[in-house]
C-alpha cells in the first residue's frame, strides 16, 4: 500500500467512524426521548436498536457505552417521575444487566467476524509464501498508478526481478529450501521498498517493484535489492549454505512505454537482457518507445 493510499484510508476510516458515532448518538437520543415521553416501562425494549448498532460499529466498547447510557437514563427517568417502586427498580436493573450481557456477546461475535473478514481481505491481496502483494493486486495497482500519471503527470518506474537458476537451485537443495529462499527474498524486498512504492510476487521466482520516480531511481533501488539478495544464505541439503542472485530489468512510464502493458514488456525485456549478459545485474530499458531500440545494460 502506498503512503498516499494509506493516508486516504486513514482519512476515510476517521470519517466513517465519525458518521457511525453520529448515527449511534442520534438513535440513542431518539429512543431516549420517545421512552421518556411515552413511558420507559413500555418503550425501553427499543434500546435494542442502538445496542445492535453499537455492537456492530464499535464491538464490546459500543455495547458498554449503550448500557451505561441506559442505566443513567433510568436514573434520570425515575428522578423526574414519581418515586420508583421496588419492582420498577428491580426491573430496570435486570433489564440493564441483560442488555449488558447481550451487548457484550453481540460485540464479541461481531469483532471476531470483523477480524476474520480483514484476514480474508488481506489474504486475497497478498502472496501467502512471501508476504508481498500478489499478481492480481499488482496489476490493479499498476493500472491505478498509470491512470494517475496520465491525469496528473509525474513518472513511475517498474523493476522486474527474477532469481537466477532457481530451477537448478530447487533440484540441488529441494523445494522446501527453495520456498525458504523465496520467503527470505520477499522479506528483503519488503524491507527495502518504501511505503510509497509497491513490491509484489509476479509469479514463480519473479518479482515486481513499482516506484514513483524515473529509471535512475529504479536502477538505484534495483541495485540495492540485487546486493541484498546476493547476501542471503539459506541452509541447503546437508546443512551447506545455499546462495542465489537476481537479475533485474528497469523501465519507466511514460518516457519509456505507451501504457502499462508495454511498461511490463519493456521491463521484462530488460530483465532478460540481464540474463543474456551473464545474470546478477540490472539492465535499464533505453527509455524510448520505438520498437527497434535495444535496451541499454548497466552492470553492478
Amino acid at each position: 500500500m502506498t503512503e498516499a493510499t494509506h493516508v486516504t484510508h486513514e482519512t476515510g476510516g476517521r470519517r466513517l467512524t465519525t458518521r457511525r458515532a453520529a448515527a449511534l448518538l442520534a438513535s440513542l437520543l431518539i429512543v431516549s426521548a420517545l421512552a421518556f415521553v411515552v413511558g420507559a416501562a413500555y418503550l425501553w425494549p427499543l434500546f435494542v436498536f442502538p445496542l445492535v448498532l453499537a455492537a456492530v460499529f464499535f464491538f464490546e466498547l459500543g455495547s458498554l457505552t449503550v448500557t451505561l447510557w441506559l442505566g443513567n437514563f433510568f436514573v434520570l427517568y425515575y428522578s423526574f417521575r414519581a418515586p420508583a417502586t421496588t419492582d420498577a427498580v428491580r426491573q430496570a436493573l435486570l433489564g440493564t444487566a441483560l442488555f449488558f450481557l447481550a451487548g457484550l456477546l453481540l460485540g464479541r461475535v461481531q469483532r471476531r467476524h470483523h477480524v476474520t473478514q480483514e484476514a480474508l481481505a488481506a489474504s486475497s491481496l497478498s502472496d501467502r509464501l512471501t508476504g508481498l502483494y500478489n499478481y492480481g493486486t499488482f496489476v490493479d495497482y499498476l493500472h491505478t498508478e498509470a491512470t494517475k500519471v496520465d491525469r496528473y503527470g509525474g513518472e513511475m518506474a517498474l523493476i522486474m526481478l527474477d532469481l537466477d537458476g532457481f530451477k537448478q537451485f530447487n533440484d540441488r537443495h529441494g523445494h522446501q529450501t527453495g520456498n525458504e529462499l523465496l520467503r527470505r527474498v520477499g522479506t528483503s524486498l519488503g524491507d527495502l521498498v518504501r511505503d510509497a512504492d509497491m513490491a509484489a510476487r509476479y509469479g514463480g521466482e519473479e518479482f515486481a517493484v513499482l516506484i514513483r520516480g524515473d529509471e535512475t531511481d529504479a536502477y538505484e533501488l534495483a541495485e540495492r535489492l540485487r546486493r541484498a539478495v546476493e547476501s542471503i544464505s539459506v541452509s541447503g541439503r546437508g546443512g551447506e549454505p545455499a546462495f542465489t542472485t537476481i537479475s533485474a530489468g528497469v523501465a519507466a512510464y511514460p518516457a519509456g512505454a505507451r501504457d502499462e502493458t508495454e511498461l511490463i514488456e519493456r521491463a521484462d525485456a530488460a530483465l532478460y537482457e540481464s540474463k543474456r549478459r551473464g545474470r546478477n545485474r540490472v539492465t535499464i530499458s533505453t527509455g524510448c518507445v520505438r520498437e527497434e531500440q535495444i535496451p541499454a545494460s548497466l552492470s553492478a
